[in-house]
């Protein structure tokens, strides 16, 4: 009897082990979220933002436009982390950025203030040096920085014969050409270094974007594929806010 009894006990001590769910341990378990934050921990990277605009074809202009943007730069605190190149062609103008998310939100502000008219103080007075500009691409988390520093290029390149045709279909493909010429391009400027960038934009004008090409990502006709300021303030730079639907029940 006693024997028996033992074995009762023993089988619902074995019945008692085999309804354990390893799912309910507190276990932990690595996430994606764990493993992006181990990449980018203790190490540098950078956001890239490449803006279109139309300008007049007047040199005095983009080099007001080149003066104002620099000034603002060097006197922001944080110039020598905004690298990159600003494009002036005779149909309108691309600026290729790279930097601190916030210190591009900071540009962006201040090219779109660019295209404001200044009515006062009296002194300071102007026309819209730009038309309204364009966001045509934002990227973040890069390793490195493909340009050293930051300079304007004026494009003497003239618009060919031939129009180039943007449409939903190609909209992306004809931004990422133009941006992927910007990297290749400021790569190789980098690499020779600071002291002859001007020079060298000048010698690889060739693989820069063309005129044409930048003439269709700034005109009328892709103003719909790509973001407005406010539409970029809106979703990327605004404070966010979340309002539940179960709120909005009561």
């Amino acid at each position: 009897h006693d024997s028996t009894h033992g074995s009762s006990r023993s089988l619902s001590a074995a019945a008692m082990t085999e309804v354990v769910d390893e799912l309910s341990q507190d276990t932990y378990r690595t996430s994606l979220l764990d493993r992006v934050e181990s990449q980018l921990k203790g190490k540098s990277h950078c956001s890239r933002i490449l803006i279109g605009f139309h300008i007049v074809d007047d040199k005095q202009v983009h080099s007001k436009i080149s003066q104002e943007f620099g000034t603002w730069r060097q006197q922001c605190g944080k110039g020598s982390e905004l690298t990159g190149l600003l494009l002036f062609t005779v149909q309108g103008a691309l600026h290729f950025l790279e930097g601190p998310t916030e210190l591009l939100f900071e540009a962006l502000q201040q090219l779109h203030i660019l295209a404001q008219e200044i009515v006062e103080p009296e002194e300071a007075v102007r026309p819209p040096l730009t038309g309204p500009i364009r966001i045509l691409h934002f990227s973040e988390l890069h390793g490195v920085h493909a340009a050293g520093s930051w300079c304007s290029y004026p494009h003497s390149g003239k618009a060919a014969s031939s129009q180039l045709q943007i449409e939903e279909t190609n909209s992306a493909e004809m931004m990422f050409r133009a941006y992927h010429k910007f990297l290749i391009v400021c790569s190789k400027i980098q690499d020779e270094g600071k002291d002859v960038v001007s020079t060298s934009y000048k010698k690889a004008q060739e693989q820069l974007p063309t005129v044409d090409e930048v003439a269709v990502l700034v005109g009328k006709a892709a103003a719909e594929y790509f973001f407005s300021y406010d539409e970029f303030y809106k979703v990327f730079v605004a404070p966010f806010n979340l309002t539940l639907h179960s709120e909005l029940l009561w």
